[in-house]
């Protein structure tokens, strides 16, 4: 158990420390700025970066234009309003990423819930935990709060930044056991290697379905074609492991994962069945859509799909 010194982001030295870790693809002003709000306690640090993104969000003129045009897709009676909440949440995915304000996992795991928890249980061995560019971040490192040893495929390794973490997080972002993310993108089939003798050893592995790697199939959404990557499906046609979607939303400050029934197995020659998968997933968004269309940043945002 780490002392309470030891867990101060505070302290000068680990201040300095977690400056030198700012990994590539976060600016000198948004590193600076994590620093400081973890400083806060939760949710102080993640609500002021919250109002901070909305702003930014709101007055940059190419943001503003995508956030309203989502806005107006999902018909919203009051776009503006809308628009400002789908600003505010990419805030709060950026500071999920750093659990700011968290001192301990056992504090993050008193606002964590699961729902079809069963449905994980019923999976002894191998399965393939399928997530979404959807809701809050945090895969793997929740589950592994809530006592589901899980390994993270990817390129944003969280080992890259480890010195962010204080010594009570250490068991759960250990980067010597928690994460395969390759370095170069030619390095993913390495990755995906590593993965398939980890499923046929019976372990769990957690993989965006539109992360990294080639694209396999998209999903029809009514806000537009979603690419979705080959790799989760390349693993379950290896090794046979189960398929389970989890989608994640917030609800106030709690951090709800739904864990969906595993998809159907694949069969040889798969394209009939390739569809089935595309219609459940298809399904699956498009609810998630329709219920918290503030909470979908990324495909409003990011990849600017507005019908």
């Amino acid at each position: 158990m780490p002392s309470a010194r030891e867990s101060r982001p505070w302290r000068p030295s680990r201040i300095r420390t977690r400056w030198r870790a700012r990994p590539p693809d976060h600016s000198r002003a948004l590193w600076a700025l994590l620093i400081v709000l973890d400083i806060l306690p939760f949710p102080w640090g993640e609500d002021v970066l919250a109002g901070l993104f909305m702003i930014v969000g709101l007055a940059l003129p190419s943001r503003r234009r995508s956030a309203l045009a989502w806005a107006r897709a999902q018909g919203a009676a009051a776009p503006w309003r809308l628009a400002a909440r789908v600003c505010a949440f990419l805030g709060r995915w950026v500071a999920r990423t750093r659990t700011l304000g968290v001192r301990r996992p056992e504090d993050l795991r008193d606002n964590l819930v699961v729902e079809g928890r069963e449905h994980l249980t019923k999976v002894p061995g191998a399965a393939i935990l399928l997530g979404f560019h959807l809701g809050p971040t945090g895969g793997d490192l929740t589950f592994r709060v809530l006592g589901f040893p899980v390994t993270f495929l990817g390129w944003r390794d969280r080992a890259a930044t480890a010195e962010w973490w204080s010594d009570a997080w250490r068991p759960f972002v250990d980067p010597a056991r928690l994460s395969f993310a390759a370095a170069r993108r030619e390095r993913w089939s390495s990755v995906l290697y590593a993965a398939r003798q980890m499923l046929l050893r019976g372990e769990k592995v957690y993989i965006l379905a539109d992360g990294d790697g080639r694209e396999a199939f998209s999903l029809p959404l009514s806000v537009g074609e979603w690419p979705m990557r080959a790799g989760w499906l390349t693993l379950h046609q290896l090794t046979g492991a189960p398929v389970l979607p989890a989608l994640r939303r917030l609800e106030g400050r709690r951090h709800v994962i739904s864990i969906h029934p595993p998809l159907p197995p694949l069969a040889p020659g798969p394209e009939r069945d390739l569809d089935r998968w595309r219609d459940c997933l298809t399904s699956l968004v498009e609810d998630y859509i329709a219920r918290f269309p503030e909470q979908c940043p990324h495909l409003a945002l990011i990849l600017r799909l507005t019908g």
